[in-house]
């Protein structure tokens, strides 16, 4: 244990990874250790899910309208997609906030 929070000290990734696969396979064995991979792969997929889900929701909510919505705008403002784009993009993230 010592030498895991030693090798945790040094930015070293390859040698914490290397300690604490040791640490677990003493103490836990090859059950520990293949417990201890789906551990990591499951909330590796739920993070890149989650990440999928921001983008998503992102691209649905705030691109997609405000662009459709300064579109519609240049037609009746004196204004160019360029001035009104950034107002529309502010007001639809506010949205999204609160939406969530």
């Amino acid at each position: 244990m010592q030498e895991l929070v030693q090798q945790s000290m040094i930015i070293d990734s390859t040698s914490l990874i290397y300690s604490g696969t040791k640490f677990i396979q003493n103490n836990f064995g090859v059950p520990g250790l293949i417990a201890a991979l789906i551990l990591l792969l499951s909330l590796t997929v739920l993070l890149i899910a989650r990440i999928l889900r921001i983008a998503f929701d992102v691209f649905r909510f705030v691109i997609i309208p405000s662009v459709a919505v300064t579109f519609i705008a240049t037609y009746f403002l004196p204004y160019s997609f360029t001035y009104i784009l950034p107002v529309t993009m502010a007001l639809f993230s506010v949205v999204l906030i609160f939406k969530s």
